[in-house]
């Protein structure tokens, strides 16, 4: 939809209801004059959107951001394919989870381009799950068309150990949120067309958002002052300079999509699944692959548990051994402090009874852990038997269901 003109709705209503064809033919550019079928008709007093059959202004982008892997590129086109088509998915949108191990890799630059004509405003992370609510809900009331809402380099605060709130896990999964903080006004019960964004150094974000998230991850070599970017600052002069060019690019790529019947990625698994099989059939029509191929590696890397078991899986492969153990290998790493449940990390006996709970609970899941050479994929299995002609009892093992080698580094 178009930002430059005035859109008047005449009839209010979702997609609520309507078939999967129905659905995908509501998604368009707006054109001057109604819009919409018969249980929505939207007037739009305005220019007639620009559709492009390039995808230069994207790339030129794309190219010169250091992502690191084919996913994270494409999944930075599906994150302005979510804002684009935001209103089309109300409590079915992930949240955008930027990540870098450097600052200034070019994070905030990324939610900025995904935000597009939409625009996007900033909110600090606050440890704290009502005073991260207040800040969001008072921004909001501001600015109540902005389409991104944006907590720019998340902390971790003293004595967390992951960056969670369980106000955007409720509010990206919630069509029509209820947002209320004290000394915001008035309650307000809204359409949920804003797409949550969050950029973060070295946090580590909870299992609950990357559950929900549309992972994106930087990782620049050397010294990222010393770059030299080709078509000027990315986020201050080419964004800024290309705005309405990249748009025109993301209306002709839902377009093409149109024309080539609507496929939908039958392929992809994330919990919004509506979302990800529409997302994922436009970025492939156009010629994006692997999109959210790094979603698991993404969970695992930025959950210090799941790279925690990952590392203890990696160095005992397909033995099954009991929880004492398990205890045992997790001290001889240094990691009860990263898989133990903090209740039982002040004793041997403690870290016997946490090791079990947490193994339990993470039962039949996957995680991937890194070698010297070797990518691996790790599931975790439990069983209750007699081993070796020992009495009935419980133990686990890790047994390895992908092996990736890793690239060599170019010589120098």
């Amino acid at each position: 939809m178009s930002l430059q003109g005035l859109v008047f709705v005449l009839l209010k209503s979702s997609l609520k209801g309507l078939g999967r064809r129905e659905a995908a033919e509501a998604i368009g550019v707006t054109r001057p004059g109604l819009n919409g079928g018969d249980d929505q008709r939207i007037l739009y007093v305005g220019p007639e959107a620009v559709v492009s059959d390039s995808l230069d202004a994207i790339n030129a982008f794309l190219d010169v951001m250091a992502f690191e892997t084919e996913a994270d590129r494409t999944n930075a086109v599906a994150g302005a394919l979510t804002v684009l088509l935001r209103n089309h998915l109300p409590g079915g949108k992930p949240v955008l989870v930027v990540t870098s191990g450097k600052s200034h890799a070019g994070k905030d630059t990324v939610i900025t381009f995904a935000s597009g004509m939409a625009g996007s405003i900033s909110i600090s992370y606050q440890g704290t799950n009502w005073a991260l609510e207040r800040s969001f809900v008072g921004a909001v009331k501001s600015s109540p068309d902005v389409g991104v809402v944006a907590i720019e380099n998340a902390r971790l605060v003293r004595r967390d150990r992951l960056i969670a709130s369980a106000f955007l896990e409720r509010f990206a999964t919630d069509p029509e949120p209820l947002l209320f903080s004290t000394g915001t006004g008035s309650p307000v019960r809204r359409r949920n067309d804003i797409v949550l964004a969050i950029s973060t150094n070295y946090g580590s974000v909870s299992e609950d958002l990357m559950n929900r998230g549309l992972p994106i991850h930087l990782n620049p070599v050397g010294n990222v002052a010393d770059r030299v970017s080709p078509i000027g600052n990315p986020r201050l002069e080419y964004l800024p300079a290309n705005k309405e060019r990249i748009a025109a690019e993301l209306r002709g790529m839902v377009e093409r999509w149109k024309a080539a019947g609507q496929p939908l990625d039958e392929d992809v698994r994330h919990p919004f699944s509506v979302w990800a099989k529409r997302v994922g059939g436009i970025l492939r029509v156009n010629g994006f692959q692997d999109f959210l191929g790094n979603y698991g590696v993404r969970k695992t890397v930025d959950d210090p548990l799941r790279q925690g078991l990952g590392i203890l899986g990696s160095t005992a492969l397909d033995r099954w051994l009991p929880a004492a153990d398990w205890a045992r290998l997790v001290s001889d790493l240094g990691l009860v402090k990263t898989v133990i449940p903090p209740a039982d990390q002040d004793s041997v006996a403690g870290w016997q009874r946490g090791i079990g709970v947490v193994l339990t609970a993470h039962e039949r899941e996957t995680f991937q852990a890194e070698t010297e050479d070797k990518r691996l994929t790790l599931r975790l299995e439990k069983r209750r038997g007699r081993f070796e002609g020992s009495d009935a009892q419980v133990r686990y093992r890790f047994v390895k269901v992908e092996e990736e080698g890793l690239p060599l580094d170019a010589e120098h």
